[in-house]
């Protein structure tokens, strides 16, 4: 029995080690592909331009949401939980019913888009050139939202290597084919043509995703189902995560929708740009999507355990990442984005929080639907959405005579809203779940990124920065901090022996 015990108990380690490697490329690849991305648009565009995308995109990820509205999770959560029950035709039953759902959301959402465009582009904003992107990024929505679906199945079969393929051909195609329509397009017809290389793109991937499928597990997507018994459970399950991922949709481009209505698409650019940087650093440390799968299978004890280790190793690594951006905020958007978006550095020093609070919030979120409390993630994010809309338009009408001060002012509410997020998914996972923080030891990362900060304090004062200069300030920086935090005896035993599993599983 005890070794039975045992065997379980390192299961879940040797479980999420196995994915995390693969999760942690599919991150690399997307946040450094979507950085990459960024960075060339931002640079042929140029802020104002730029600023065009940036409200043409954050429109769209508003309606592709609508596409999903949970499915995507609530998805992840029964077919995990029934092929972890040896019940392939069960899982099979989950596929096609959230499938035959995503069908019905697609075409509302095309739709509705395309009735709105012309309104959106001559009213709202009062900006004909976002109205031509919105009409081709429906084929977008409707090839992205088949790609997502697959690339889910995957995660809920808790085979995450495929999609660092996935990723890999959705960054290269959308990089290329987005370059190769900013040099054939004209100035008014640029934003357009990066839609449409979008879809092309998508369109490639989402092919790929569902020919691997077929030939990996076919009997997933073909065969006979049987009746969905607890119907009615899954469907609060997915009407509460509906709340939450559209909600947290409207949370994620509040800030770029409320900004395009007050200031110029320029002061957008450089908002974006800031926002950009920071989500793409944020993006590396959650580790939700790997233990979603899993803590669905796993009873009290281990789950919290299992927890504990997750939020440990997040603000090992986030809190000393924040620190290093706050300290070199202004080199990097030079470096990253050129001197032209240099106004947008003091939205990167408010913005920086985000760094650990968007792991945090990952997470937390995972361990509530995992759960199946959906209806608490549904209901924090509505009323974090709401608190972020009354600071959001306060910092406006503040600041409205000085745009760099709005978005500023903007990215200082957005922080607040996502920090009482976080603060009302704490409350509520320690109250229904007995999750607690106290004693992972924190202290020595803590005192360890003290020790980080005065040395790139010093550096910046006494260093003059280039691209060079910057790559070794950020080399000694994270050497300092981790040679600090070994000394200090930061890492346990059950830290070295996860290590030692991730390089010999992988």
């Amino acid at each position: 029995m005890k070794e039975r015990m045992k065997r379980d108990k390192n299961n879940l380690s040797e479980v999420a080690a196995k994915g995390s490697i693969y999760n942690i490329l599919s991150l690399v690849i997307l946040k450094l592909g979507g950085l990459i991305f960024t960075i060339i648009l931002a640079r042929i565009l140029l802020p104002e331009l730029f600023g065009v995308y940036a409200l043409v995109l954050s429109v769209f990820t508003i309606v592709m949401t609508f596409t999903d509205l949970g499915i995507s999770t609530a998805s992840v959560r029964y077919i995990s939980d029934s092929l972890g029950r040896r019940n392939k035709k069960m899982a099979r039953s989950y596929v096609r019913y959230f499938f035959k759902r995503k069908l019905i959301l697609i075409f509302i959402a095309v739709v509705a888009l395309l009735g709105i465009s012309k309104y959106l582009s001559f009213s709202i904003y009062q900006n004909p050139l976002i109205y031509y992107p919105l009409i081709f990024s429906c084929l977008f929505i409707i090839s992205e939202s088949f790609r997502e679906f697959f690339g889910f199945l995957f995660v809920a079969r808790k085979d995450l290597k495929p999609n660092v393929f996935f990723d890999l051909i959705s960054q290269l195609s959308k990089i290329v084919f987005s370059v190769i329509a900013l040099l054939i397009f004209a100035t008014d017809f640029k934003i357009s043509g990066i839609f449409i290389a979008f879809f092309i793109s998508s369109f490639i991937t989402s092919l790929i995703s569902f020919f691997v499928l077929r030939r990996k597990d076919k009997e997933i997507l073909f065969g006979h189902s049987e009746k969905i018994k607890d119907k009615s459970k899954v469907n609060t399950y997915w009407k509460y995560m509906a709340i939450a991922t559209l909600s947290l949709a409207f949370f994620g481009s509040i800030d770029t929708l409320m900004l395009g209505g007050f200031v110029s698409t320029e002061y957008l650019g450089y908002y974006r740009a800031a926002l950009s940087l920071i989500l793409a650093i944020a993006a590396i440390f959650p580790l939700s999507s790997i233990f979603l799968p899993i803590f669905t299978q796993i009873n009290k004890k281990r789950f919290v355990r299992g927890f504990q280790k997750t939020i440990r190793y997040l603000l090992i690594f986030s809190i000393p990442a924040t620190m290093g951006v706050v300290f070199i905020a202004k080199h990097l958007i030079f470096l990253i984005y050129g001197e032209a978006y240099l106004p947008a550095t003091s939205s990167v020093y408010f913005l920086s929080l985000l760094v650990i609070t968007s792991s945090l919030i990952s997470l937390y979120s995972t361990v509530l639907e995992s759960k199946e409390r959906p209806k608490i993630v549904g209901y924090a994010v509505l009323i974090s959405l709401a608190f972020n809309v009354i600071l959001n338009y306060a910092a406006i009408k503040i600041f409205m005579k000085e745009p760099l001060m709005v978005i500023a002012g903007v990215g200082f509410a957005t922080v607040l809203s996502r920090t009482a997020l976080l603060l009302i998914l704490v409350f509520y996972s320690r109250k229904y779940l007995g999750l607690k923080i106290k004693g992972i030891g924190l202290r020595v990362p803590i005192l360890s990124t003290v020790v980080m900060s005065m040395f790139l304090y010093a550096f910046n004062q006494f260093i003059d920065i280039n691209l060079f200069t910057g790559i070794i300030e950020i080399i000694l920086g994270a050497g300092i901090y981790f040679g600090v935090l070994v000394w200090l005896g930061g890492l346990n035993k059950d830290d070295w022996d996860l290590l030692k599993t991730l390089i010999r599983k992988n």
